[in-house]
């Protein structure tokens, strides 16, 4: 199930709010979504994204804000991101 997941127990944490935007091309499509989680822990977690995608789909660009740090990722060429992974 896509989500962010605690590490230590998986645990899914709570979805407080979402926005999905969407846009087609051809054979194309670009998705935008803005997901906030909560932490209903009182301390902080080590969290991860999961996303599953199907054979086909690719993910060209994502970013991820955790208070004020912000992480981003951008594949710019395919086949240099399987010749090294």
């Amino acid at each position: 199930m896509p989500g962010l997941y605690t590490l230590s127990s998986w645990e899914a944490l709570p979805l407080k709010s979402s926005t999905v935007k969407a846009c087609a091309n051809g054979y194309s499509l670009s998705i935008t979504a803005h997901l906030l989680y909560t932490n209903p822990h009182k301390e902080p977690v080590e969290g991860i994204f999961i996303y599953p995608l199907e054979e086909s789909e690719v993910v060209a660009g994502f970013e991820a804000a955790v208070g004020s740090r912000r992480v981003t990722f951008q594949v710019q060429n395919r086949h240099r991101v399987q010749d090294c992974c």
